[in-house]
């Protein structure tokens, strides 16, 4: 009876995320479900103290780089990057969408998927409008964000969420995460923007040529809001790198980093005026760590009795056959995992599946991470990311129907994913 009970749960609080009713957050949905099943006694406490174990990092560093994003958006930092490229390029309006893409891809990389979403998705639904592109030029723009939010988010620990709950379930160092996945976040990145202009290239040159050609754009540093701070930003950033490096060697979680240097920064903002603290403590997703703990409850009721058996005995043929059936069978695996339940439930059954392998091959929590980032994309409820970029979409007035974004999804997708994975695959081989 454990195991039905817990697989409804889980079904209908995927629905209710996906679907949003009243627009609430994901956490309002998760809840219930988890406090439901502790009543029924499908899970115990003690499960719920093992989860806390798992995500408590993950999800402190999320809210601390939110934190340290907002403090920046808030001073004119990212608009001030954007303007610099925008009007530079707006001419040339290839140039500009690859611009866009890898700031995009800087900004996934080095802070996270969510926050380019957040930062990115509004700048450049304005910048499209005031260049009086046609629909399908600003939609090659936008995809461009929305896929570089997550198919360059593979590349460091701290640029997803699933990252570092893969990273400290398998206690993979910030070190040894870069090392492995560096390289194939990089591929993924490029392949991506490769992908975007062989499908939008000559959409593109064409609204080019029929749009206006005179445009009023900003100087950069008028969105300086305080020049201090801004300066300040820089050496915050790199400071929190160089920690994120020797966090292993110093004993301190990524958390601590993340929330320390965004403590610094917002503290320098409330002295300088330069950030609005009541919008911030708004925006901040606080609402994270009850999200993730739920949702993690939830799944682990569904693994604890059985419910994830068969997601193990279709990893157990690929554990044995060579490098290249492991990387490249478990990607796409992952993959579909990711695109069909969501990428945040699928990181726990997919890691609580590589844990039960015989000696489980050490490429594979690696390739899972990358069908959880770029295989994600196949469907608009892959990631979270993908949601909130069509949310905002839908309140700019773009509307792009489920049907459109699986078509765009399935042609960028799957060469992205092949490439990248290829990329792990020649990795492994050289340092193998």
């Amino acid at each position: 009876m454990a195991l039905p009970v817990s697989i409804v749960v889980f079904a209908v609080t995927l629905i209710l995320i996906l679907w949003r009713p009243k627009g609430l957050n994901e956490a309002v949905y998760a809840a219930p479900g988890a406090l439901l099943l502790l009543s029924l006694g499908t899970l115990a406490w003690a499960d719920v103290s093992y989860i806390w174990q798992v995500v408590w990092n993950a999800t402190l560093s999320l809210i601390g780089i939110m934190v340290l994003t907002g403090v920046m958006d808030d001073n004119g930092f990212f608009k001030w990057a954007a303007l610099h490229i925008v009007r530079r390029f707006h001419h040339r309006r290839i140039a500009l969408m690859i611009g866009l893409a890898v700031f995009a891809s800087l900004i996934t990389t080095f802070f996270n998927n969510d926050g380019t979403i957040l930062i990115m998705t509004p700048i450049v639904l304005e910048a499209t409008a005031l260049l009086g592109m046609g629909f399908k030029a600003r939609i090659a723009f936008l995809l461009a964000i929305g896929f570089m939010a997550d198919t360059a988010s593979a590349t460091l620990m701290v640029s997803n969420l699933t990252n570092i709950l893969t990273a400290d379930f398998f206690g993979i160092s910030f070190g040894d995460f870069a090392r492995h996945m560096a390289f194939p976040g990089i591929t993924a990145s490029i392949a991506s923007i490769g992908m975007l202009l062989l499908l939008f290239g000559r959409t593109i040159r064409a609204d080019e040529r029929s749009g206006a050609k005179t445009f009023a754009f900003p100087e950069p540093a008028s969105v300086i809001r305080d020049r201090r701070v801004f300066l300040l930003s820089w050496l915050v950033l790199t400071l929190i790198l160089a920690l994120y490096f020797f966090s292993e060697r110093l004993g301190w979680p990524v958390s601590a980093i993340a929330c320390g240097g965004a403590a610094l920064l917002w503290i320098a903002a409330i002295v300088t005026r330069s950030a609005n603290s009541a919008r911030l403590l708004r925006r901040t997703p606080w609402l994270i760590v009850v999200f993730a703990l739920s949702m993690y409850m939830i799944v682990y009721s569904v693994h604890l009795h059985g419910g994830t058996v068969w997601f193990s005995s279709l990893m157990r043929p690929l554990d044995d056959s060579g490098l290249s059936g492991i990387v490249f069978g478990s990607g796409a695996l992952f993959s579909l995992l990711a695109a069909g339940i969501n990428n945040l439930p699928a990181v726990l059954v997919s890691s609580l599946s590589i844990s039960e392998l015989d000696g489980g091959h050490a490429v594979l929590p690696f390739s899972s991470l990358i069908g959880m980032s770029v295989g994600a994309k196949l469907t608009p409820i892959g990631s979270l990311a993908t949601l909130l970029w069509l949310q905002l979409l839908r309140r700019d007035g773009v509307s792009l129907s489920v049907p459109q974004y699986m078509k765009y999804g399935f042609l960028l997708t799957v060469p992205v994913l092949l490439v990248t994975l290829a990329a792990l695959w020649l990795q492994t081989i050289w340092f193998s």
